[in-house]
């Protein structure tokens, strides 16, 4: 009886050991917090009541605004909308916009 509870007690002891021994050997990927991060896309659109064309960068997308159009966007908070090429409204390169959860379900007019 007494070899029956020192074998078990040693069986339990050495896989108790190796559980921990594999477990430290997992390799934690180095951008961890991207795993649990959750990205807040925002939902809006944007209508160009100009009579010409607007071309717009959104992020890294280009955008085009035909007149009258509305167009649905969902980009990530803190994404700039750049004006692509200069209008009579804007001049090329000028931020129009920096997205916030404040133009959640709304429009954006550009005249």
């Amino acid at each position: 009886m007494n070899r029956r509870l020192v074998v078990g007690t040693m069986v339990m002891a050495a896989a108790i050991l190796a559980g921990q021994a594999a477990s430290a050997e997992v390799a934690v990927p180095a951008p961890l917090h991207a795993m649990y991060s959750h990205v807040k896309l925002v939902s809006f659109s944007v209508r160009n009541d100009s009579k010409e064309p607007i071309k717009v960068k959104a992020g890294d997308t280009e955008v085009t605004l035909a007149p009258g159009k509305l167009v649905p966007l969902k980009l990530e908070a803190g994404t700039k909308i750049v004006a692509e090429e200069a209008t009579p409204a804007f001049a090329a390169g000028e931020l129009i916009t920096v997205v916030s959860n404040e133009l959640s379900d709304s429009t954006l007019v550009l005249k």
